[in-house]
């Protein structure tokens, strides 16, 4: 029988510390399992980044990291006067679906940097 049908209480787990890293040309997420998750970016050139991969332990999904991932890359583009070319398909997703991240979105042919692994066939925008 459950807690919840046995009127106990319901056992409550502490939150993990997950700990965000910068590892190259992106970031990683470190929990008590190690690398959690993880995006990364290449150079198109001196003033254009390619996020290329996004990705996040299953088990940690639903939790917002991936987006928080997202958002430091966005963050150093905008202090470094950088645009962004959204080829794996989560970056394309968010920067379609939201327009505060128009002001680092790079015009232009995105499709020519998709990995069609990652990016089910980026379209440009």
């Amino acid at each position: 029988m459950s807690a919840l049908y046995n009127n106990e209480t319901p056992e409550v787990r502490p939150e993990e510390e997950i700990v965000a890293e910068r590892e190259g040309n992106g970031y990683i997420l470190r929990g008590v399992k190690g690398r959690i998750g993880q995006i990364s970016y290449t150079m198109a050139d001196a003033d254009t980044w390619i996020i290329d991969h996004t990705s996040v332990d299953g088990e940690y999904r639903g939790r917002g990291l991936a987006r928080q991932l997202l958002d430091f890359v966005v963050e150093e583009a905008r202090e470094k006067g950088r645009k962004i070319i959204p080829s794996c398909s989560y970056a394309l997703q968010q920067f379609q679906a939201d327009p505060s991240l128009a002001d680092v979105w790079a015009e232009g042919d995105a499709s020519r940097y998709s990995d069609s692994y990652s990016s089910n066939g980026v379209e440009s925008r």
